[in-house]
């Protein structure tokens, strides 16, 4: 492996120094953890990939986080050992869009015993999406134009692929093969909420009148929950991209380390390059989505981006048992890891909820330190859900529409059968017999005599409706299917969004 490494390092050693620049066209590369080259811990890892020519800016290829990036270090974040009032939470941190660690807040949960066995034999038919271990994400722009710029890409490059599997499949085939590249990033299995005891401090958010929980007005409406599972050899680790993603999130870990790395767009937006530029900050509204920057966390170019080297950064550890609040769009990147002789595994569990939640005063007394986040009505808490809602059945559901939107508009005034109909296929191209049918159902379980706002929300008959209009939305038109035992399938398996290999060049990365 030396030479191709030597090689490699020299041409992009030149590339670097200008030195290569005749016939080009490929600007933008795979990230070093994704070739292979740094998803090793950097103290066991080949320090030769990080050498930079002489006269290169400090931090130069070096990873994020080493020593040369201290001098804009803006310390670890905020760390608490016990629960945080809700009102503490809203004002000092939520508002200001700060994270903080809630050191062993995991520690209560059921979630902290869980072995691979009790794992596969509780949630284990149940499907889970899966993606490279080692992230990238050159193959969302590969073909594209953006900022202006056509994106070529190498010939080379790995493709993003994005599959289909049983939880139970994947921990047996990551135990079978360590060097599996692999990981579940998926919506969490509703019978996990059972053993997740999430901390209150997240309560006490604004609800319309009608959609306050009863016996829990403190309840905050969550957005959606995830789990994350990946087995890695020693010294070995996941990476994230730089990104920042579109709503808050708390995230426990049960086993494992997660490092975190962290940039406040609100002062660092001009030193940091991002690939879309979509984000905004909170005077001036919701950014366009989510988005990444073209930075290798692993390999930092500073002759390219020398204003990176200005970005204040904070960044935090949690290790098993700890929870982690991220607001929304705070830039970041992750590694994860195990460095347990007796335990490779790292997996945790999230929950969210959206920018659009606020705090309510009126309706926060009494507040439990810690609830089970089945107690929740998590707006898409339902996986694998049921064939009430056959459009959303057996889909993974992330980052899909606030469904609850919808019953907030119908709530507003109460409509005859005829005008329903016309309301709910404005949303989408949705089987009216089943509208008209969930009509029937709302009549029959609501009483005429409450006001119309209370019947909305109060209908099951119409939050099923308004998640499988939802979901219709997104593109499905029935259940995703069960998968057989050991079947696996990918969803997603491409080298450029806009079809085939648009945008490649026969130029390939240097190290093969």
């Amino acid at each position: 492996m030396t030479a191709p490494k030597t090689r490699w390092l020299a041409a992009v050693f030149a590339l670097e120094a200008g030195l290569v620049t005749c016939g080009k066209k490929v600007q933008f590369w795979q990230n070093c953890a994704a070739r292979g080259l740094c998803d090793s811990r950097y103290e066991v890892r080949d320090h030769s990939v990080h050498d930079a020519p002489p006269g290169s800016p400090k931090g130069h290829l070096k990873p994020l986080g080493h020593p040369d990036f201290l001098d804009s270090w803006d310390g670890e974040v905020d760390v608490f050992t016990e629960p945080l009032p809700p009102e503490k939470f809203w004002k000092e941190y939520h508002g200001p869009r700060k994270p903080f660690i809630l050191k062993g807040a995991g520690l209560r949960s059921p979630a902290i015993n869980w072995t691979d066995q009790y794992i596969m034999d509780s949630f284990g038919d149940e499907v889970a999406k899966v993606e490279w271990r080692n992230e990238d994400r050159l193959t969302d722009y590969c073909g594209q134009e953006v900022k202006g710029k056509y994106i070529h890409c190498p010939k080379d490059t790995i493709p993003y692929v994005e599959s289909r599997t049983s939880i139970r499949n994947f921990i047996k085939t990551s135990r079978a093969d360590p060097e599996w590249g692999k990981y579940i990033i998926s919506q969490m299995p509703d019978n996990m909420g059972k053993e997740w005891h999430i901390p209150g401090f997240v309560n006490c958010g604004k609800r319309p009148k009608d959609d306050v929980v009863k016996g829990k007005p403190w309840m905050t409406q969550m957005y959606e929950n995830n789990f994350w599972y990946l087995r890695v050899l020693p010294g070995k680790m996941g990476t994230s991209t730089i990104h920042y993603d579109m709503n808050h999130q708390i995230m426990c870990v049960f086993s494992g380390k997660k490092e975190w790395i962290m940039w406040d767009l609100q002062t660092e937006s001009k030193n940091i390059p991002m690939w879309n530029e979509y984000y905004s900050p909170p005077s001036k509204g919701r950014p366009q989505g989510s988005d990444d920057s073209p930075i290798d966390g692993e390999r930092v170019d500073l002759l390219r981006w020398p204003k990176f080297a200005k970005a204040r950064w904070k960044n935090t550890t949690i290790e098993k048992g700890d929870c982690l609040y991220t607001p929304a769009h705070l830039l970041h990147y992750v590694r994860s890891w195990s460095d347990d002789e007796d335990d490779y595994r790292n997996y945790a569990l999230m929950t969210m909820f959206q920018t659009e939640e606020k705090f309510d005063p009126a309706h926060c007394s009494d507040v439990p330190d810690y609830v089970r986040l089945s107690d929740y009505d998590v707006m898409w808490g339902e996986f694998p859900g049921s064939e009430d809602v056959p459009r959303c059945m057996n889909h993974i559901k992330m980052g899909y529409p606030n469904w609850k939107r919808m019953l907030r508009g119908l709530a507003k005034q109460e409509l005859s059968k005829d005008a329903f109909v016309a309301f709910w296929n404005q949303h989408a191209r949705y089987p009216k017999k089943r509208i008209k049918a969930a009509w029937e159902s709302f009549q029959a379980e609501t009483s005429s005599s409450e006001r119309w706002s209370q019947r909305v929300f109060a209908s099951t008959a119409l939050a099923k409706l308004a998640k499988d209009v939802a979901c219709a939305g997104e593109g499905h038109d029935g259940p995703e299917r069960k998968l057989r035992d050991g079947e696996s399938w990918d969803a997603r398996n491409e080298y450029s969004m806009k079809g085939g290999k648009t945008g490649y060049t026969d130029e390939q990365h240097q190290e093969l």
